[in-house]
C-alpha cells in the first residue's frame, strides 16, 4: 500500500514537473517568436503559457506587444493592465506600454493617466514624462504639456530630441501669448458689450418711465375732460330761467288785501 502511494506521489510530481516544463517551453517559444518578428505565432504560445498559470513576468509585456503589432489594440491594452495586477511584473513598463496603446487608440486622457502611473512607478522614467507631455498637448492642455517638456529637459539634459523640444516650447509659449492676448481682447469686448447693454437698458427704462408718465398725464387730462363735460351737461339740464323755479303756491288758497296809502 505504501509502495502504491509512493508511486502515485511520484507520478503527480512527474506530471507537475512535465507541465511546468511544457508551460515554460510555451513561454520560450513565444519569446523566441516575438524576438524574431513572428507576433501571430508569439501570441499563441504566450497566451498558452499565461492561461496555464505559468507566469513569467515578461509574458504580459511580450504578449501585449505582439497584440499591438498585429493591430489588436484593445487586447494589447487589456493584457498590459492584467499584467500590472500580477506580483513581480514590471509595472513601469506595463503602464508605459498601456499608455502607448491607449494613445494609439485615441484615448488620450487614458494614455495620460497610464504615463502618470508609469512615472509614479519610476520617478526617473523620463520617457513616460515625454509621452505624457505629448498626450497633454494633443488634449490642448498647453500649460501642463509645457511643464512636462521642461521637466524632460531637466531629466535628460543631453537628450537627442532636446533641440526639437526647445523649438516646440518656443512655439507653445508664443501660442500661449497669442491666446492670452486674444482672451484679453475678448474680455474687453465683453466688458464693452456689457456696459453698452447696461446703457441701453437704462435708456429703455427711462423711456418706459417717461411713456408711463405721459400716459398717466393723458389719462388724467381725459378724466378731467369727461368730468367737465358731465358738469356742463348737468348744468344745461338744470338751467337758470324763472319758469324753471317753483314759488310753492300751487294749491294755496288766495286772499285779498288792500294797500292803504296815506
Amino acid at each position: 500500500m505504501n509502495i502504491k502511494l509512493k508511486k502515485n506521489a511520484l507520478f503527480i510530481v512527474f506530471i507537475v514537473i512535465f507541465s511546468q516544463f511544457s508551460f515554460s517551453e510555451s513561454y520560450s517559444l513565444g519569446e523566441e517568436a516575438f524576438r524574431t518578428n513572428r507576433p501571430h505565432e508569439a501570441i499563441v504560445h504566450l497566451k498558452k503559457a499565461i492561461d496555464s498559470g505559468y507566469v513569467n513576468p515578461n509574458s504580459y509585456i511580450y504578449l501585449g506587444l505582439a497584440y499591438y503589432q498585429t493591430g489588436q489594440l484593445q487586447n494589447s491594452y487589456d493584457i498590459f493592465m492584467q499584467g500590472v495586477k500580477i506580483p513581480g511584473t514590471n509595472k513601469r513598463i506595463l503602464y508605459f506600454n498601456a499608455g502607448n496603446t491607449a494613445f494609439a487608440m485615441g484615448n488620450l486622457k487614458q494614455a495620460e493617466d497610464m504615463y502618470s502611473l508609469a512615472y509614479v512607478a519610476d520617478p526617473n522614467f523620463s520617457e513616460a514624462v515625454l509621452n505624457r507631455a505629448n498626450a497633454r498637448l494633443k488634449q490642448d492642455k498647453l500649460e501642463n504639456a509645457i511643464q512636462d517638456y521642461m521637466q524632460y529637459l531637466i531629466m535628460e539634459p543631453e537628450g537627442k530630441q532636446n533641440e526639437q523640444i526647445r523649438k516646440l516650447l518656443m512655439l507653445l509659449n508664443e501660442e500661449q501669448a497669442v491666446r492670452a492676448a486674444e482672451e484679453e481682447r475678448l474680455a474687453q469686448e465683453a466688458q464693452r458689450l456689457r456696459l453698452e447693454e447696461e446703457r441701453i437698458a437704462k435708456e429703455l427704462e427711462a423711456q418706459r418711465i417717461e411713456n408711463e408718465k405721459i400716459a398717466a398725464q393723458k389719462a388724467a387730462a381725459e378724466a378731467e375732460r369727461r368730468k367737465k363735460l358731465l358738469e356742463q351737461v348737468a348744468e344745461s339740464l338744470q338751467g337758470n330761467e324763472s319758469t324753471n323755479f317753483s314759488a310753492g303756491t300751487e294749491g294755496v288758497m288766495g286772499y285779498e288785501y288792500e294797500n292803504e296809502l296815506d
